[in-house]
Formats: C-alpha cells, sequence, structure tokens
C-alpha cells in the first residue's frame, strides 16, 4: 500500500461558530454540515443555499465575456447575409462537444455552419494553415474557434490576409498578446473582468449560446445544452466552482431525470448506468468520447450529439464503447508489462521510476503512467519505443516535485520535451533511455525525492461516531458534483475498534468490518487488515446511503484506514525508531491530530511512573500489553519512549524481546536533566511544531 500521511483541509475561513449556528437553524442542516459550508466560504444562509440547490438564475451575464458583444454581432451578421461559418474545434471531449453545443444552436437560429476538427494522430492540436485553407476553399467566410485558438496568432493573421474573420472562443490561459481575431472571448484574458475564468471550452460555447439567445430574444430551453456542458465540464477536469458547478449541477439533474440529448442518453444506456454522477462522467463517458479523438474520429461524437435517431445514436454509442474496449485492453497489457518491469527490477526503491517497451501505444501511456503512480506514488515515466528506435514517454508527478525541471537537467537527451510541474512528455532515442534514467534519478536525490513520497490525504473535519446519521448523509449529496475545487467530504474518526473485519468480493479485495450500529465498506482495502484488528484504528471516510432491495442504511465509505501507532507494539516500536533515528532538522512529518497529541505527550508524571514500574519489573521482565492495560496514563508508545529517554539519561538498561521488557537499574551520579535527553528533545520538537 501506498505510505500516506493525513492532514486537516486548509481553508480561508474557520467554522465561526456564529456562521455554524446560522445555517443549522436557518437551512435546517446538521452542524457537521454546516461547519464543512462555513469551512469552505458559504458562510451565510443565502450562500449556503445557493451552494447546496444551484440554479439557473445563479449564472452571470454572458456579456460580461471579453469580446461577446463583438462577436454576436457579427454571427448575426452571417445570419443575415447567409454567410458560411466554420466552427474549428478540438478532438477531446470538451472541444466535440462545443463544436456539438454551437452546431445544434447555430443550425437552430438559421445559420449556415459546418464544422472542422483536426486530426490528433495527423494535425494535432489547434489551427493549422492547411485545415484553415481547406475551411475557406468550402467557402467559409467567418471561423470561430472552440476550446483552441487562443495561442493561434500566425493562424489568424493568414485568415486576416485572407479577408476571413476569426472569433476565437478559448478557456486557456493567454500567451502574452492576444491574437488579432475580429473577437477573443476568453475569460482568462488579462483585461477580462468577468467574475469566473475557470470555465471550460464546452462552457464558453454555452454563454456564446445564452447570449445570442437573449438577443434573438428566443427563450429557448437550454437544457440540451446544458446537459453536454456538464458532461464537458466534468471531463476536461475544471475546478466545480461558480459557473462550473451550476453547469454540471444542472445538467447530472436533467440527465438523471429526464435527458433530452439522445446521443447522452444513448452513452448512459450502453455504459449501463443507474444514476449519473461525476465520477461516472469522469472514469465511464467522458473515456468513451475521448476514444474517437485518440482514433483520429472526434467526428463521430459531433454526430451522436447531433443526431435526431435513436438507432444511429445507439449505433454510434456501441462503437465508441467497443473502440474504448480497445484502448483498455491495449492499455492493461503495457499497464501489466510496466508493473512487472517495477517489480522485477526493483524500480520502486528508486526516486523515478523509469519503464519503456517496444510498440507501447503513445496513446495509453498517459494513462498506465497516471496508474503505475497510484500504485506506488512515486514520479514515472512510461516510454513506448516506436519501429525506428525512437521513444515517446508520458511522466506523471508527485505533489512537490517538479517533473518539467527533472527533464530539463537532461534535456541534451531528448529530441523534444515539454509540459509542466505534474504532466510531461518527451521524445528520446531508445539507446538513450539508460542514460536518462540514471540523470533524472541523480537529480531527484539531490531534491530530496524520498521525503516527497509519502501521499498526503486530506479530511474537512473529526468527526465522532454520534455525528453519523441518515440526515448528514443526505446533505453531504448536496455537496455533489465532487471534483477539482470542489472535493467530496471527507471525515476522520480515531479510536476505534474494528468489529467483525472481513475480505469481500470475488478476489477477496475489498474489506468490511462494524462500528456498530454502522457497517464500513473499503474498496481495494482488502489486505488493510491482515495483521489483526488488536489495537486502536483511525480512519478517513464519507458517511453515505446504500440502498439495498429497498432498503435504505447509511454505511461509512472508507477512503483509508491506519492503525494508531500508539497502541500497537510494533506499529508504536516502529515509530519511536524513526524518531531516535532522524536528525532533528529532518525528523518524519507525521500529520498529528489533537488526539494524537494526547497519545504522544509524555508527562513528567509518566516518566516517574515508568522508572518506578522498571524498578519493580528490574530483570523478572513485564509485558508490554500488561503495563499499558494496567496503567490508563500509558499507551504502547509512551511506555517506549519513557524507557528510551530513561536509558538515554542513564538511569536505567533495558531490552524488548517478544513482548516483555528487562530492565537494570543503573547507578545515580547526581541529578540528571530528562529534558534534555535526545528523544525528549526530538519529542518535544515534534508537539510544538505540529
Amino acid at each position: 500500500m501506498v505510505n500516506t500521511i493525513w492532514k486537516e483541509r486548509k481553508s480561508k475561513t474557520e467554522a465561526n461558530i456564529a456562521a455554524v449556528e446560522e445555517l443549522t437553524e436557518e437551512c435546517g442542516l446538521t452542524p457537521l454540515s454546516a461547519r464543512l459550508l462555513v469551512k469552505r466560504g458559504y458562510d451565510t444562509a443565502d450562500k449556503a443555499m445557493a451552494y447546496l440547490e444551484p440554479d439557473f438564475s445563479d449564472f452571470y451575464d454572458p456579456f460580461g465575456l471579453p469580446d461577446m458583444q463583438k462577436a454576436v454581432d457579427r454571427l448575426l451578421k452571417a445570419r443575415e447575409q447567409g454567410e458560411k461559418v466554420c466552427i474549428y474545434g478540438d478532438y477531446d471531449a470538451d472541444g466535440t462537444t462545443a463544436v456539438s453545443i454551437l452546431m445544434r444552436y447555430f443550425k437552430g437560429i438559421g445559420i449556415e455552419a459546418f464544422y472542422r476538427i483536426p486530426n490528433r494522430l495527423e494535425e494535432g492540436y489547434g489551427m493549422n494553415i492547411p485545415a484553415l485553407e481547406a475551411v475557406i476553399k468550402m467557402g467559409a467566410t467567418l471561423i470561430v474557434s472552440v476550446d483552441n485558438g487562443i495561442a493561434a496568432h500566425e493562424q489568424v493573421d493568414y485568415c486576416n490576409e485572407q479577408g476571413v474573420d476569426v472569433i476565437v472562443t478559448d478557456h486557456h490561459e493567454c500567451q502574452g498578446e492576444v491574437p488579432r481575431a475580429l473577437a477573443v472571448v476568453d475569460a482568462k484574458r488579462e483585461d477580462s473582468d468577468y467574475p469566473f475564468s475557470e470555465l471550460c471550452g464546452a462552457g464558453i460555447a454555452l454563454k456564446m449560446v445564452m447570449a445570442l439567445d437573449r438577443v434573438l430574444e428566443l427563450d429557448s430551453d437550454l437544457q440540451e445544452y446544458i446537459e453536454c456542458a456538464a458532461i464537458a465540464t466534468v471531463a476536461d477536469i475544471v475546478p466545480l466552482k461558480s459557473e462550473n458547478r451550476i453547469i454540471a449541477s444542472l445538467g447530472i439533474d436533467y440527465l438523471n431525470t429526464s435527458p433530452v440529448n439522445l446521443g447522452i442518453r444513448a452513452l448512459i444506456e450502453v455504459s449501463e448506468l443507474k444514476r449519473v454522477n461525476a465520477g461516472n462522467i469522469g472514469f465511464v463517458i467522458a473515456p468513451k468520447i475521448n476514444a474517437a479523438g485518440r482514433l483520429g474520429e472526434a467526428g463521430k461524437v459531433v454526430e451522436l450529439y447531433m443526431t435526431q435517431d435513436e438507432a444511429q445514436a445507439a449505433e454510434i454509442a456501441a462503437y465508441l464503447s467497443m473502440e474504448n474496449r480497445k484502448r483498455q485492453d491495449i492499455e492493461q497489457e503495457i499497464l501489466e508489462l510496466a508493473k512487472a518491469q517495477v517489480e522485477q527490477q526493483h524500480l520502486d526503491e528508486q526516486g523515478i521510476m523509469v519503464v519503456a517497451g517496444d510498440g507501447w501505444h503513445p496513446g495509453v501511456i498517459g494513462i498506465v503512467a497516471s496508474k503505475l503512480q497510484e500504485t506506488w506514488y512515486h514520479p514515472v515515466v512510461v516510454i513506448g519505443i516506436d519501429e525506428k528506435g525512437m521513444g515517446k514517454g508520458s511522466c506523471r508527478s508527485v505533489e512537490g516535485f517538479n517533473i518539467f525541471e527533472a527533464l530539463q537537467s537532461c534535456s541534451e537527451l531528448f529530441t523534444t520535451f515539454g509540459g509542466h510541474e505534474q504532466a510531461a512528455g518527451l521524445s528520446i532515442p531508445a539507446e538513450d533511455i539508460p542514460q536518462f534514467a540514471e540523470k533524472v534519478n541523480d537529480y531527484a536525490s539531490e531534491k530530496g525525492i524520498d521525503r516527497l513520497l509519502t501521499k498526503t490525504m486530506y479530511y474537512d473535519s473529526v468527526m465522532g461516531i454520534g455525528d453519523v446519521s441518515e440526515a448528514l448523509a443526505e446533505e453531504l449529496d448536496q455537496f455533489e458534483p465532487y471534483g477539482v475545487g470542489n472535493p467530496g467530504p471527507v471525515f476522520l474518526m480515531e479510536g476505534l475498534k474494528p468489529q467483525d473485519a472481513r475480505k469481500m468480493g470475488s478476489d477477496k479485495t475489498h474489506l468490511m468490518f462494524s462500528l456498530p450500529p454502522y457497517r464500513c465498506v473499503g474498496f481495494g482495502m482488502g489486505a488493510a487488515l491482515d495483521d489483526g484488528t488488536d489495537g486502536q484504528f483511525s480512519i478517513l471516510c464519507k458517511p453515505e446511503i446504500n440502498c439495498f432491495r429497498d432498503k435504505k442504511s447509511v454505511q461509512l465509505l472508507l477512503k483509508d484506514i491506519k492503525r494508531s501507532p500508539f497502541y500497537h507494539n510494533q506499529s508504536a516500536y516502529n515509530l519511536v525508531e524513526r524518531i531516535k533515528n532522524a536528525p532533528v532538522a529532518e525528523l518524519p512529518e507525521l500529520g498529528l491530530t489533537d488526539l494524537d497529541r494526547e497519545a504522544m505527550n509524555l508527562t513528567r508524571e509518566d516518566l516517574k511512573l515508568i522508572y518506578a514500574l522498571m524498578r519493580q519489573v528490574q530483570l523478572k521482565g513485564a509485558a508490554v500489553d500488561q503495563i499499558v492495560r494496567k496503567f490508563e496514563t500509558l499507551n504502547v508508545f509512551k511506555l517506549l519512549v519513557g524507557l528510551n529517554i530513561l536509558q538515554e539519561s542513564e538511569l536505567i538498561r533495558f531490552r524488548l524481546k517478544k513482548g516483555v521488557v528487562f530492565c537494570e537499574i543503573l547507578a545515580s551520579n547526581g541529578k540528571k536533566d530528562i529534558q534534555k535527553a535526545p528523544l525528549m528533545v526530538k519529542l518535544r520538537t515534534y508537539l510544538d511544531y505540529e
């Protein structure tokens, strides 16, 4: 299992009691839900209800987007004059969805439009001049880009030279000056006053539909456009805040009640989804949509969104599902080969895991890299080598380690490379891969990669068993859709004694146990309790409603589980050794909770008690378990720390054998300052710092 450290999620506004009470009383919420909302910035009843119940009226004015008025005016002119308009899109789920939104709306209001999506395998991302030449030959006098164009300076200039106007709609970062287009609709422009800058490409397309609809005074039913935009918003992993939350929330509600778009309905059916949420959009629906782009057939997605024929929708959805399964098969084969390399070559003992193979498909190596990173929590580079001996690599990193800078340290070995802190890509001759692996790991060692290989998991609040209720679970469902910028609520529960623990599932990879009166379920956590259930445990979890045979019950969905190191012999021993052997400046980060502090806080009275016990025990020996059971103020950790401090102070000499402590009292030469013992200094450093 991946090593994890737990930390409470930081918030800009702490949960002040008055705001929590206001939400509890005026919104009828449980105190825990109210506290969570306040910590996330929704500290009044109005803000909380706008978050919990997003409404169409909460959308911002579309004309607040830069150049939206210019864009609308030009589109209406094209409509009046019967011009041909080309929508120039991108091949991913966001780009194809944005194309579909504008194609459907333009058709509905009488704009003659066609679309152009570059072939991923032959053309790559964004506008290119040969494609623009073809578009202009087809009669386009106006080009509208969606989900691309903000960096297309040369391409926009070419269109201007040909007397063709360009409207850029994009959501990516501006690189210096914007292109010299007739209009550039991008909320990330430096001169933008729009209140929210994180819409995806389809979100911008939706706002254009809203703007046109207002000017034309049509008051159209926009449900179908919102359904489409919701799919793209989740698929493009933009922050699910503000307008993105409204789009995703409304769209998912539509899809779970009476979806209008036949293509999305067909995708839901072929995916056998009983209920749509952000999770299965991201991991089930979106991969099917993206499969078309990977194959160079992004137009299939537009056909799917646009069709009014149920049979055709079902046929295309089945085709995309089949192609996605093929992609999954290829991915799984490469993943197994990559895992075998890691295990056989012990690559997890290195800072950065570099794996490579002949014929590994370049379209899936990024997904394989992500899965390896999730399994081992190391930076990963996966390289597929083609028949010409050229390797194409995809990199994924961990929090705090800049993989792009790591590649820069080896840049002379690459033919091309690029990326950012957490993900990057490269091309490298196959014969240089071993040198690259060695050099990039040298760089990682210099940067102290080892201290970054513990995964941080965040929780929102501490929760007791008495806080759990059906009302709480139902309220937390209203926090959906979860995603970037709106993480699912996670709670810390401590001091637990699991009961009736067992593995479940056909392959026994899942875990179930009881914390009466609730059941706990941990998917993929089957091995977590292999060492037994003695001692105390802490869990990260989320209360949820479980429906089985028409009966509702509350269960706790586990995110992580740990045995408390303070109450278990081996765990406590390991922790004490880690602290003893680490320099003060490099003490291992523990992510202490208030309960942990209490469990670690060795007092003067505790030391006196331990010393008195050792005088009684001496060479007769006493079981550690018996000692801590007899004295409530002690736990295994405190006992072991106290023994080590007394030994460092030359008051005793002790040894442990099979859980039994044997001790010898040493002759004292004057008064000893126990507070200066090295382990006591380190312990105080922990308690003062964390």
